[in-house]
């Protein structure tokens, strides 16, 4: 029964902390997404631009990111910003719940793959909404990039018992699995045991 809670919590979490966009972005050319897209829980949603790494040496990359950019010897941008325009509208009523027009510059992270770019956040109810975002002015500095625009629960702010009860869940999970390890080995020598004992004695009622 535990193993069985275990296995439905972790598609539960899995399934409640899923992204609920991740698509690609021409920002070279001022491309557009209009996607639907599925909130599950009321919390706090952040919106990233995540650009691919190339293949080999990503420091020019990163330079291109987060360098500052410099108009009449004044810094105006960490690196080259990307102008975006974007809104969230429930499918049924067409009502924008959110929007914003942001412009993004600079680094939030990275990886082994990838260098992330916070764009904004909201919160929302759960549902099903348009999302919507265009690039108001092309950025050919960042031409053959591979850049997607990204959305999923923000990492260090929850705002509901449901995705507080995944982050801790998980936690625990990391202490319960070898517990869970050690039962199942316990119980595997006490079952083994108990036919080993079974048989001794069928076999001493045999011979009697």
């Amino acid at each position: 029964m535990l193993l069985l809670a275990r296995i439905g919590f972790e598609y539960w979490a899995d399934d409640l902390q899923a992204s609920p966009l991740d698509a690609p972005l021409a920002v070279a050319d001022g491309g557009a997404i209009d996607q639907r897209i599925r909130l599950r829980a009321r919390d706090h949603y952040q919106m990233q631009l995540v650009f691919r790494k190339p293949a080999g040496d990503g420091q020019r990359l990163r330079e291109l990111l987060e360098a500052p950019v410099l108009r009449d010897g004044q810094p105006v941008s960490e690196g080259v910003a990307v102008p975006l325009r974007w809104s969230l509208s429930e499918i049924d009523s067409g009502r924008v719940v959110a929007q914003g027009e942001p412009v993004a510059d600079g680094l939030s992270g990275w990886g082994s793959d990838d260098f992330f770019r916070t764009v904004t956040s909201f919160s929302a109810r759960p549902g099903w909404y348009r999302l919507q975002a265009q690039v108001t002015r092309p950025v050919p500095e960042l031409a053959g990039v591979p850049t997607r625009l990204h959305i999923g629960l923000h990492p260090k702010a929850t705002g509901s018992a449901q995705t507080e009860w995944a982050w801790f869940g998980r936690l625990i999970c990391v202490f319960l699995d070898p517990l869970m390890a050690l039962a199942a080995l316990a119980l595997a020598g006490w079952t083994i045991r108990d036919l080993i004992v079974r048989r001794r004695a069928t076999a001493s009622a045999a011979a009697a």
